[in-house]
């Protein structure tokens, strides 16, 4: 071959792009330059950037979780998890010794901030509203989605299998405000133990939690063999994170580092050593493979996850009224918690209206029975007047429900109508049996008639009461799904942390409602009182 050609092809052969050694390659010559520097400021009071401290002390400090199974544990001194092993591969690339300190989920950026900590892996999900108090490192070095787990006998194809079934979830979780417009209604626990129990022993048919979580529970043979996830939804990327001041050079370095652990697949060994999750690794480490991404990295870097909701109507009004409850009234902030809260509200107004007419009409109907000459209708009229004036609301409405539940398929209409006809059954039973007893007492010569309207007046005053009552009782409504006002708060709590205005808010609604009852129906009972004949 001439010699000319020769070179030619060699030139060539050295221009080549070769991803993996070539970034390897200035990795290295990164940690060699910030170590030459380091040494000319090890010396000096002022070190300048974080990195510096770090190669100069020969120490990172990590700031780890002590109780994240499978990432980040400590038993009798001994750490271990996915993301011990992370940080001990990144003090190795550095050359330098790594120093875990415990962090919490409240502590691991306040840390940071007040230099406690150089570096932190503590299962923190990179959303866009934390890009304020640290600095992220990316790409991501892991992923995490909220999963739906389910009996594997129940079959679950999309979303469309879930809009008539109930979740448990926990309090709190960003995801809720994914999965509460998706299904009937969720059931909220504090811990994510507390699902796993309840869903063991049959009160949750279906969990939601963050797979990570459920990892441990699901590498139970007995649990696997029973349980299968369903759906999953929500995926927020974990990043770890140094502090927003002085730490820009150790961030950059660690940025190049990240995309070399994923490229190589260290990151997904240590992952499959620790059995977790490897679908996202798989996919990151194919993507920072690619000479596109490794030559402009800022093309493939995902972004994090938007945490803020989109803001509704009341949220300007809430602000320039009641500046002062803002913490307390940031339930209403999200479209999401709106729809629900006039939905509910709606629902709660209509049930109300329903329990009062039915009410009305099932004294009417029962008095008219009672004072009947029948006796064939009136013992077993006597008998239920019995069970509905003695049994718990509770189990009138479960009774209730069960038989409509027998006759009629699930809908929010029949579980409207069932908590209406339970209400007027207590109610009507009490405020019938009053009537009945006042028109026993009435003797006038001029008619039914008059018997009956001097029967209502007599009478007023038990009936006005319990209007009033079934006012009041039909926030039970709720126990057998009806989507009103307290179903609505409950889900709206999944996910704003804050139970107690949800209490404030059903006390208002009740007081006000009740109020309005009283006032009209005193207002009605005065009006037939002057209607009575003077003499």
């Amino acid at each position: 071959m001439p010699r000319p050609l020769l070179s030619l092809l060699l030139l060539a052969l050295m221009l080549l792009p070769w991803p993996s050694t070539a970034t390897a390659q200035s990795v290295s010559t990164l940690v060699e330059q910030a170590r030459t520097e380091a040494l000319q400021r090890c010396n000096s009071t002022e070190r300048g950037d974080r990195l510096y401290d770090i190669l100069c002390n020969g120490v990172i400090r990590v700031g780890v979780r002590s109780d994240y199974s499978r990432f980040a544990t400590e038993r009798q001194g001994e750490r271990e998890g996915f993301e011990i092993d992370v940080a001990e591969q990144i003090g190795a690339m550095l050359g330098v010794d790594v120093e875990f300190v415990d962090v919490t989920p409240v502590t691991r950026i306040s840390a940071l901030s007040d230099g406690q900590i150089d570096l932190v892996i503590a299962t923190m999900g990179h959303n866009s509203t934390r890009d304020a108090n640290a600095r992220f490192i990316r790409p991501h070095y892991y992923s995490s989605q909220t999963v739906i787990i389910g009996p594997r006998r129940l079959e679950i194809g999309s979303w469309d299998a879930m809009s008539d079934k109930t979740v448990c979830t926990t309090v709190g979780n960003y995801a809720n405000t994914l999965l509460v417009p998706r299904v009937a209604r969720v059931m909220l626990f504090d811990t994510p133990a507390r699902l796993v129990s309840n869903l063991r022993s049959g009160t949750c048919t279906f969990i939601a939690q963050d797979d990570s979580v459920l990892a441990n529970a699901m590498a139970d043979p007995e649990m696997a063999a029973q349980f299968e996830r369903k759906l999953g939804f929500g995926e927020i990327p974990w990043g770890m994170a140094v502090s927003p001041q002085g730490s820009d050079q150790l961030a950059d370095l660690l940025d190049r580092l990240s995309i070399d652990l994923h490229a190589e697949g260290v990151l997904l060994d240590i992952a499959r050593k620790h059995s977790i999750e490897t679908e996202y690794l798989e996919r990151m480490q194919t993507l920072w493979q690619r000479d596109d991404c490794r030559q402009s990295p800022s093309k493939c870097l995902a972004p994090p996850l938007k945490a803020e909701l989109t803001p509704s109507p009341f949220k300007a009004f809430v602000e320039s009224a009641y500046a002062w409850a803002q913490e307390h009234l940031a339930v209403f902030y999200s479209d999401v918690a709106w729809d629900l809260f006039t939905n509910g509200m709606l629902v709660s107004l209509i049930a109300v209206a329903g329990a009062l007419i039915a009410t009305l009409a099932m004294s009417f109907i029962l008095a008219v029975c009672l004072t009947s000459e029948s006796r064939l209708l009136k013992w077993p009229l006597a008998v239920l007047l019995a069970v509905l004036q003695s049994s718990p609301p509770i189990l009138i409405l479960v009774c209730v429900a069960t038989a409509a539940n027998q006759l009629f398929s699930y809908s929010q209409v029949v579980a409207l109508l069932v908590a209406i006809l339970s209400i007027a059954l207590m109610n009507g039973a009490f405020a019938g049996q009053a009537i009945a007893d006042a028109w026993r007492s009435v003797e006038t010569p001029k008619g039914k008639g008059e018997r009956w309207r001097q029967a209502v007046i007599r009478s007023a005053s038990q009936i006005e009461a319990f209007l009033t009552n079934a006012t009041r009782g039909i926030s039970a409504a709720s126990f057998v799904g009806v989507a009103d006002l307290t179903n609505a708060l409950n889900d709206i709590t999944s996910f704003s942390r804050n139970q107690a205005i949800t209490y404030w808010i059903l006390l208002i609604f009740y007081i006000l409602v009740v109020m309005v009852v009283v006032r009209l129906s005193r207002r009605l009972r005065v009006r037939i009182e002057r209607l009575e004949p003077k003499g």
